[in-house]
């Protein structure tokens, strides 16, 4: 099963960060370490609360909107785990929905600026609450500027702001 997007409500040892962009998943383990059976999957770009586990490996959390408390999903290698710097606005986790199968990265807010990029459908990818004539400006995950993408072809996740 593949996580579904979820609602962050930090406490003070977790915190949210981004799975990092490489094969189209990463594997939540029972335990920490590869010897531990998958329990899930992440996919690339999605965001995870996390706190402390074992050596290099953090707890993966889930919350819920009424309040329960957390509870632990299982673990991950904290090299799959990207938390953004925050540089310039306040940047959101949104996902592309385009039937076309990707959409263009531009350099400026229109059609008449170059492609510097592309997303696939479904993938994952920060962007910053404001926009320009339905343009948002997008980042990659560490959070430099990348370039814009058309707002109607990103869908707004409920997560935390980076």
């Amino acid at each position: 099963m593949i996580l579904a997007a979820m609602v962050i409500l930090p406490c003070a040892a977790q915190r949210p960060g981004l799975i990092k962009d490489e094969d189209g998943y990463t594997n939540i383990r029972k335990g920490p370490g590869t010897n531990y059976a998958i329990v899930d999957k992440v996919p690339d770009g999605m965001f995870i609360n996390y706190g402390p586990g074992q050596g290099n490996w953090y707890k993966v959390y889930t919350t819920y909107t009424d309040g329960t408390p957390q509870d632990l999903i299982g673990y991950i290698h904290s090299s799959k785990v990207v938390v953004p710097k925050r540089q310039g606005p306040c940047k959101m986790v949104g996902y592309v929905v385009d039937e076309d199968g990707y959409t263009n990265i531009r350099k400026g807010p229109g059609t008449r600026y170059a492609i510097v990029g592309k997303v696939r459908d479904g993938g994952y990818i920060l962007c910053s609450g404001d926009y320009s004539d339905g343009w948002f400006k997008v980042y990659t995950q560490t959070g430099a500027f990348r370039g814009y993408m058309s707002a109607k072809k990103i869908q707004i996740t409920e997560s935390p702001c980076f």
